[in-house]
């Protein structure tokens, strides 16, 4: 294991070496049944950008609720420009300039920018009693002068679009500079996993010109993010740090390895277990318009068929998952399964027709994180654990069932009892797949099922979803990872400004490039 030592600055009195902007010794957290951190030692540097990468379950979040004062460890230290720190709660933390942009965001979508961007810290602009509403504009627009972010200081944060609304929470974690004498150290959690590849684009340009400001920890399923941007990567395996080293010392196979602790599989998409498709169709969508979405599109999906949905942000493709499983409404077009036609918009129909829905947003949409992967599990299932006809729910035919799907998709949870947001991403989505699959449904809609997972995860679900091909059943795949669409799919439907542009074959002997599918795209 190597750890990166403090940097020596010109200017450092003696050439001694400069104090890192944080480091981490020895940092172990346990939960009831589980460890979460087991010794973690990290170094970042003033002025860098630190990747932290490693599977779901590998203690990335805990790590940064650590060094961002939501969590207090059970053992080490934390020093934040060479001085021990023990924070005991947010505020702590945020006084010595430690922020975090979280991956679903924290923003107040009902306020103006300003106000979110010095929420809580209102009483520097208090005079005699009075807020200073004017200075709190002035400061926050310049904050956002100052990193180059294009919103006005009174716009409703709602109004924005994801990418602006991503921005302000990063100009949130600048303004600490404007509270207290500190330089900020900003911690990303998963900041690109919403944005397009024009916001990211934009996102990476200003972390590189901010740095000359702040420092950055950024966590990222995204390995090509990491090489793109860091200085130095962290890798996390079980709770323990495996390796801190350059990121020009390491290559995404060997970084991959790192992670998962094994090559990366040449079959990662499991190309070859992919089957020839018959000819039975088991869902039709026939002209489905929605206005500003889709505009008169049509698609067969075959039984034991992976049929991919490709397109830019924009295209229609999330729309075109939404209303095939009935959870919007489509204008014009109908979705039939088998020869039956199904009313727009109705989830309950869709799932009595066999459909399961696997969104893009799973801890808002896809699970009651509050709730226990017990009652996740068996909430569309309630039939199967009633007791006879009098309609009562049997606590042991519920924990069966979950026990039962837990065991086959190899859920790793303290138990069936656990809240769902206890769990990491991937073992979240599995849950969303296994209350489907117990239903016995046999179209799947997955729309972007991998975003957020690490590699290890993701290797599960593709599994998943080669298992309910080979059974007989039929995926409609939205995403927008070109790789994972070419290697899964057996066709690539292509939208484009909401309608088809190209249907790419891609059988497993003759995958499609990269640059056909873009093509059409674009």
């Amino acid at each position: 294991m190597t750890i990166a030592t403090a940097a020596v600055r010109p200017g450092s009195p003696g050439g001694r070496p400069e104090a890192p902007a944080l480091e981490l010794r020895d940092i172990s957290k346990t939960y009831p049944g589980t460890r979460a951190l087991a010794g973690v030692s990290l170094v970042l540097r003033r002025q860098q950008i630190l990747g932290l990468v490693g599977e779901n379950g590998a203690g990335k979040s805990t790590l940064l609720s650590v060094i961002n004062g939501t969590v207090r460890p059970d053992a080490g230290s934390i020093a934040i420009g060479g001085v021990p720190v023990g924070f005991g709660h947010p505020a702590e933390a945020a006084r010595h300039g430690v922020a975090t942009v979280f991956q679903e965001q924290g923003l107040i979508p009902t306020i103006p920018v300003y106000e979110n961007i010095f929420l809580g810290r209102e009483q520097k602009f208090v005079v005699a009693g009075t807020l200073r509403q004017r200075a709190m504009i002035r400061e926050a627009g310049e904050v956002l002068a100052e990193l180059g972010v294009e919103v006005s200081p009174t716009a409703l944060t709602g109004d924005l679009p994801f990418g602006q609304r991503q921005m302000v929470e990063i100009a949130k974690a600048f303004a600490l500079s404007r509270i207290y004498p500190v330089e900020p150290i900003i911690l990303l959690d998963e900041p690109t996993s919403a944005l397009s590849d024009h916001e990211t684009a934009k996102l990476f340009d200003g972390m590189r010109r901010w740095r000359t400001r702040a420092s950055f920890v950024l966590v990222s399923h995204r390995l090509a993010d990491v090489f793109a941007t860091c200085d130095e990567v962290v890798a996390l395996k079980d709770g323990t740090m495996v390796d801190q080293r350059p990121v020009g010392d390491i290559n995404e196979e060997g970084l991959h390895e790192l992670i998962v602790g094994r090559q990366r599989n040449a079959e990662y998409y499991r190309e070859a277990t992919q089957r020839d498709v018959g000819t039975r169709v088991v869902l039709r969508a026939e002209n489905i318009t929605k206005p500003g979405h889709l505009r008169g599109v049509s698609l067969d999906l075959r039984e034991g068929e992976i049929l991919g949905v490709a397109g830019v942000l924009g295209s229609g493709k999330s729309s075109l998952a939404h209303i095939v499983a009935g959870a919007e409404a489509q204008s014009a077009g109908d979705v039939t399964v088998g020869e039956v036609p199904l009313r727009p918009g109705s989830r309950r129909d869709a799932i009595r027709h066999g459909i399961g829905f696997v969104p893009a947003e799973r801890s808002v949409a896809g699970i009651i994180g509050t709730d226990s992967v017990d009652w996740n599990l068996t909430l569309p299932n309630l039939r199967q654990i009633a007791l006879g006809f009098l309609g009562l729910i049997s606590p042991g035919r519920s924990r069966a069932l979950t026990v039962e799907w837990m065991q086959k998709l190899r859920v790793k949870a303290p138990g069936p009892g656990a809240p769902c947001r206890t769990l990491s991403g991937g073992n979240q989505q599995k849950v969303v797949f296994a209350k489907w699959l117990a239903r016995g449904v046999r179209i799947l809609i997955l729309d972007d099922p991998g975003r957020g997972l690490d590699v290890g995860a993701k290797e599960d679900i593709y599994t998943l979803m080669r298992e309910i091909a080979a059974s007989g059943g039929a995926v409609l795949l939205v995403s927008d990872n070109l790789p994972e669409l070419i290697g899964l799919s057996n066709r690539i439907m292509v939208l484009r400004d909401g309608a088809v542009s190209a249907l790419v074959e891609a059988p497993k002997d003759q995958k499609p490039r990269e640059v056909d599918v873009v093509a059409a795209m674009v």
